[in-house]
């Protein structure tokens, strides 16, 4: 009785018969040597409560000397571990916002009006010398950013983000492109245009402290300001290319793969918002468009995707990790929660976790399906929803366009390790997608997925 592949990797091709598979809320994780199985697929952390404080939606956060800045609604907060919520001042606008801080001083940007929280007031940057910042990084004592041309800016003097002279400026000379964004990793700024990027670091020079890195150049820009992110000591960003890259060295290294590319080249908008965070040991690069949540797995170099409850995407406006814990902001409320391993709900509502998995075919010929055995994680029921916990089996006979009638089996109530979700007589075919869906707040780890073919 052989075992399918019933996780890979989401890799839905624009033709369908060609590749059907989705990973949705869940992933692959290797198993170890001499384990029964190579891997299993295994759901994402859910989101547990934590606070919910401002008017929300969450806007951006980063953690600053151990201490959280948030942005909820229209005001800026600061966020201990214990949770004590301190009011620090009016961040006006909507929509996503950058944060970053030099130790005693926070900076909050808004396209372009710059609000400086300075240990004790908050307030909007009036200094005619500033330009207005469209994004904001910290650098060796700068605040550096750039209104959105081709000029890169920073505070007059190092660790005093409240004094600015107009010619504290340099260009991008490369190439004739506007600076997206920058970003600032081992030390070294990474400017983003829409076309190219370029790397500069501290020279120490008294004119202007930042000089271009001679071969720090690379012939990609980015799609969206809000979309580089830097984890497993590199930087990852949607490319003006339609791939996903990660930067080697001063080399754009493609991660994307074809059909991820096709779908994101229909989306209305290229805009995103990039995170990232460890769940597992497993390092995640994720990309919420309007559309959808794409989530590369840098251990795996898969696909998943992320889906909440009545969403297309991901509700995680950011997800930051500090005080050993990942807090994720709720773009739709004044929610901020924490990323959790035993939690299998957002906030409190369903996760639902569909798996569909590579299809079953050989030359076209008619093959018999006699039963599909998903071994999961038994007896993981709990208290009231989820005592009785079950999993959804549909499949596909036509490369995933239409899919047959819903089946149902229990994984086991608490204790009852015994169960097997068995299914017989499901008919013969010549090329079939398997799916399966949990949505119970349980843990629905599949561990085998066995076919036996014989009629």
């Amino acid at each position: 009785m052989p075992q399918i592949p019933f996780g890979t990797s989401s890799y839905q091709h624009a033709s369908l018969p060609l590749s059907a598979q989705r990973m949705v809320n869940s992933y692959l994780e290797p198993a170890p040597p001499a384990a029964k199985t190579a891997a299993a697929v295994v759901a994402c952390f859910g989101i547990k409560d934590f606070l919910s404080f401002g008017t929300g939606p969450m806007r951006g956060a980063e953690i600053v000397n151990n201490l959280g800045y948030v942005v909820s609604g229209t005001q800026l907060y600061s966020v201990t571990a214990g949770g004590l919520v301190t009011p620090l001042g009016s961040i006006p606008g909507a929509g996503p916002v950058f944060i970053d801080g030099d130790g005693s001083h926070v900076m909050v940007t808004v396209n372009g009006p710059s609000y400086l929280w300075d240990g004790a007031v908050t307030a909007q940057i009036t200094d005619p010398d500033f330009p207005g910042y469209e994004w904001v990084a910290f650098l060796d004592g700068y605040m550096v950013g750039g209104p959105g041309d081709g000029r890169v800016y920073v505070n007059h003097t190092a660790f005093d983000p409240s004094g600015w002279d107009a010619l504290d400026f340099a260009s991008a000379e490369a190439a004739p492109d506007d600076v997206v964004v920058g970003i600032v990793d081992h030390r070294e700024l990474f400017l983003f245009g829409r076309q190219t990027t370029e790397v500069w670091y501290n020279s120490g020079d008294p004119a202007f402290p930042l000089s271009r890195t001679s071969s720090g150049f690379m012939e990609i820009g980015t799609t969206s300001k809000y979309g580089p992110a830097k984890i497993d000591n590199s930087i990852f960003f949607p490319a003006t290319d339609g791939t996903v890259r990660r930067v080697n060295g001063y080399t754009p290294v493609r991660i994307s793969q074809t059909a991820m590319e096709q779908a994101i080249a229909k989306y209305a908008a290229q805009e995103c918002v990039g995170s990232t965070w460890i769940e597992n040991g497993h390092s995640m690069y994720g990309l919420t468009y309007n559309e959808a949540t794409w989530v590369y797995d840098v251990s795996t170099q898969l696909w998943h995707e992320r889906q909440s409850y009545g969403y297309s995407n991901w509700r995680a406006a950011f997800v930051l990790r500090g005080n050993n814990t990942t807090y994720v902001g709720d773009r739709t409320s004044n929610k901020l929660g924490i990323l959790d391993a035993g939690t299998f709900t957002e906030w409190g509502d369903t996760l639902v976790s569909q798996v569909a998995a590579p299809a079953i075919a050989q030359d076209n010929l008619l093959i018999p399906h006699a039963s599909l055995e998903l071994v999961f994680e038994q007896g993981v029921g709990t208290t009231g929803q989820g005592e009785d916990p079950r999993v959804m089996l549909d499949w596909s006979d036509d490369g995933g366009r239409t899919w047959s009638n819903e089946i149902w089996r229990q994984l086991g109530k608490a204790g009852d390790f015994r169960r097997a979700a068995l299914f017989n007589r499901l008919g013969q075919s010549r090329d079939r997608v398997y799916r399966y869906k949990v949505s119970d707040p349980v843990r629905r780890t599949l561990i085998q997925a066995i076919l036996k073919n014989a009629a």
